[in-house]
């Protein structure tokens, strides 16, 4: 037993090694028994793998925090770039704050013809920067939903590998080093299962894995899968016929992974961004359209919802289709003067008149009424507006990223810990090999001298 015993322990050995540095391999640990009592010989009962359960549930919870986080960080990254901070010159508040400049400067020169030409390009560049930022919000719910199907995908993809591999668990019998590998498979697909939805897992009697969410809605039982599905019309997410849809009052909803992330992104998030831009255009709007005193019933003002007057039942996608008025547009017919006179002024007025200019810029400071859906206070100011759903947004996504680097670190803490309790130490390895090496000589020393002294009985004889 001894030669074969050593044998089976250098192989083992030199399995931990050469794996060492291989994705979700766990340290491979013989367990010695003695078949029968007094003989002193011990052989490889069976082969365990080094595991923490407790590590582990923790590391993909864990796991699934920082994919829920790192979901919304990556998908607010590149609209906020592209949204500008103040200061930078391209951001909301600076185009309105050069927009309310000019009008001020006609105020003080209502004669200029450039200073009327400055307002019409300040409000034009306004219109342009809100249309931009609604643009940019729209391809990233694009890339959210092909996220999302990505995901879904995926996950169900892993949820039936699952299941093949729960049928196959019968042809492996514990402990052997075929079902030590057979179990890292597992692991392995558990482990991206957590990446994209926080789960439990359960170990039936036959050995046969279950998979719910951690708020009990069951993925896989056995060989049963119930598929993810998510319904874009309504934002709800399903489990077979089960709703897990993250945040629903009164379903057990999932509440981490990469899916979470962009269903938050997708529901929640976007919308209320959008929100905030559609009001920020109507409240622009109305301040026009309610201090142009030259304007007819339902005639459009300064700015427009592509060339009409606001509609409060078309208020989705507003922001998207913000226009200044043609009535200022040289190349159409208009007349840059009528930013001065008022947008319906057939005829123009005194040169040297503001009054109008005067209470464009008296209804900027007036409430702009936001709706509660943006989380704006209502008595924010049209001028003030612009500043705060930027400032809002940029602390969305920097609370993302905060949120993710805490998860990250906290991950990477249970992770290393779960390495430790599992992972492979190559100088531990390498100095069991000696050790095993040393036995194997001593074992053929013993069988060499058991061969001499045969040797000189037979000579003997």
């Amino acid at each position: 037993h001894g030669l074969a015993t050593t044998q089976t322990l250098s192989k083992i050995a030199a399995e931990n090694v050469a794996n060492a540095m291989t994705p979700g391999y766990s340290r491979q640990k013989p367990l010695i028994v003695t078949p029968v009592a007094g003989t002193g010989a011990g052989i490889v009962g069976e082969i365990r793998r080094e595991l923490d359960v407790s590590l582990v549930r923790l590391s993909r919870l864990e796991n699934a925090k920082m994919a829920k986080q790192e979901a919304i960080h990556e998908g607010l990254r590149n609209y906020i770039a592209f949204l500008g901070q103040p200061g930078q010159g391209t951001s909301p508040v600076d185009k309105f704050s050069a927009f309310q400049a000019s009008l001020t400067g006609l105020a003080n020169t209502p004669s200029s013809v450039g200073a009327q030409t400055a307002v019409t390009l300040a409000a034009e560049d306004l219109a342009s920067t809100i249309r931009g930022a609604s643009g940019s919000l729209a391809n990233l719910n694009i890339e959210v939903d092909m996220e999302i199907r990505y995901e879904i995908a995926d996950l169900n993809q892993a949820l039936y590998d699952l299941s093949e591999l729960n049928i196959q668990r019968n042809g492996y019998e514990g402990g052997t080093p075929q079902a030590v590998v057979f179990d890292d498979r597992v692991d392995k697909i558990v482990d991206r299962i957590s990446e994209i939805v926080d789960i439990r897992q359960t170990v039936a009697p036959g050995g046969q894995i279950h998979i719910y969410t951690t708020n009990g809605a069951a993925l896989l039982e056995g060989v049963r899968v119930n598929d993810v599905t998510f319904d874009q019309a309504t934002g709800t997410v399903f489990a077979g016929t089960q709703d897990i849809t993250p945040n629903r009052p009164g379903v057990l909803g999932l509440e981490h992974g990469g899916l979470t992330g962009l269903i938050e992104l997708k529901t929640d998030i976007i919308p209320k961004f959008q929100l905030q831009l559609d009001e920020y255009a109507r409240s622009l709007m109305q301040a026009f359209e309610g201090a142009d005193t030259s304007l007819a019933p339902g005639q459009a003002g300064l700015f427009t919802d592509n060339g009409f007057a606001f509609d409060p039942a078309n208020l989705s996608g507003l922001a998207n289709r913000l226009r200044v008025n043609d009535a200022l547009d040289t190349t159409k017919g208009g007349a840059v003067w009528r930013i001065r006179d008022g947008i319906g002024a057939s005829t123009e007025g005194d040169a040297s008149s503001s009054i109008q200019i005067r209470a464009f810029l008296d209804a900027l400071n007036q409430s702009a009424g936001s709706d509660p859906g943006t989380d704006i206070p209502a008595s924010i100011t049209v001028a003030e507006f612009a500043s705060e759903f930027v400032s809002h947004q940029s602390v969305t996504s920097a609370r993302a990223e905060r949120d993710l680097n805490a998860a990250i670190s906290a991950f990477e803490v249970v992770n290393s810990a779960r390495q430790n309790a599992s992972g492979v130490n190559i100088d531990e390895e390498m100095q069991k090999l000696l050790i095993i090496e040393q036995s194997f000589a001593a074992n053929s020393r013993v069988l060499t001298a058991v061969s001499e002294m045969i040797d000189t009985l037979i000579a003997a004889v």
